[in-house]
């Protein structure tokens, strides 16, 4: 497995993800979606936060377990990190999402990192359940979150990229899944 580590990350470190959101090539997966937040670009896919939002956004997410979780990825090899990794509270459901900066793909660190999530989650923070709405045309992503333990649900919704309609299926992965992988 790829050598990785979770941090949460300090106020100072939000210049990453400052960059992460403003790079086109990092954020394509975002591209055309119907996504109604202030400093989105459905163009690029890209979000732009000034300072400020980004302090408020930092006020309201770190720091909030068990109901929120965010953290940078760094591998051991790289001195900064390689992208981030949260999951938060909707109903009783914990839906979760993955980023890797675009020349970090590729590298193996989604599938280390969806496991360090389920670590955090399910042994230390006594979530009951992890979820993400993922697109079906993104086939390495299905591979990932299904080799970490995800399977999809017959939940899925119809979502409008480009006008074009894409179907999103919901992966989840419950604690007692989690722990039965795990032998425990």
């Amino acid at each position: 497995m790829t050598n990785i580590y979770l941090k949460v990350p300090s106020i100072e470190d939000l210049k990453y993800r400052k960059i992460w959101m403003m790079d086109s090539k990092t954020m394509s997966y975002n591209a055309g979606f119907d996504i109604n937040l202030k400093g989105y670009d459905k163009n690029t896919g890209t979000i732009f936060k000034n300072d400020e939002e980004m302090k408020e956004w930092f006020d309201n997410w770190i720091n909030k377990e068990p109901d929120k979780f965010f953290a940078y990825i760094y591998s051991y090899d790289e001195l900064q990190p390689v992208g981030e990794i949260y999951y938060y509270l909707t109903g009783d459901i914990h839906e979760m999402g993955i980023l890797i900066q675009d020349k970090f793909r590729g590298k193996r660190y989604s599938y280390a990192a969806l496991m360090e999530l389920e670590k955090v989650a399910f042994e230390k923070n006594n979530v009951n359940e992890l979820s993400d709405m993922i697109p079906l045309d993104r086939i390495g992503a299905i591979k990932v979150f299904k080799k970490a333990g995800f399977i999809h649900t017959d939940k899925e919704k119809i979502e409008k990229v480009f006008d074009n309609d894409v179907i999103v299926k919901q992966f989840l992965i419950t604690k007692d899944m989690y722990f039965k992988a795990k032998n425990y």
